[in-house]
């Protein structure tokens, strides 16, 4: 029962928060200036530019990371003391 209670409860604060979100939307239904709609652009063209930087950087950081997870992998093995040695 009580697990039921909890669910209902996510639920109906998540419905809260999507129509609070829907109303406060920031793309009100006013008319806006020529200055406002251009900067408005340049932000929503800002944020795409930066989280594109983050994920390209983020692939990088994961490729670099495979990368030396092989080398130090290699390196433990070449220097394995109970390897005998020929």
């Amino acid at each position: 029962m009580r697990l039921l209670i909890w669910h209902m409860k996510k639920f109906f604060k998540l419905l809260e928060l999507m129509h609070l979100d829907h109303l406060n939307s920031s793309e009100d239904n006013e008319l806006k200036s020529i200055d406002e709609l251009k900067a408005l652009r340049l932000h929503k063209l800002r944020i795409e530019n930066d989280k594109k930087a983050r994920k390209y950087i983020s692939d990088i950081n994961q490729r670099y990371r495979a990368m030396t997870d092989k080398k130090s992998k290699k390196l433990f093995k070449t220097m394995n003391p109970f390897r005998r040695a020929s």
